[in-house]
């Protein structure tokens, strides 16, 4: 039994499939749409995470620099 499409999404989404990147840049026309829809969720998902993180980042900085400028 195999994987449904919708679970290849999830994974590809999650786990940036890098057999997928390298395809991509070999042969991008022989991704299935399917492929890069997974691709395109990743990259939403590593800029959310991106950006979570960098506000995270700024605000346990903020107390440091405000305590510094005192």
């Amino acid at each position: 039994m195999g994987m449904t499409d919708n679970e290849r999404l999830i994974i590809t989404t999650v786990w940036n499939d890098m057999t997928l990147r390298l395809k991509l840049e070999d042969d991008p026309y022989s991704l299935t749409q399917s492929e890069i829809n997974g691709l395109k969720q990743n990259d939403k998902l590593n800029a959310r995470i991106q950006t979570l993180t960098q506000h995270v980042l700024d605000q346990r900085l903020l107390p440091i620099t405000t305590k510094h400028h005192v």
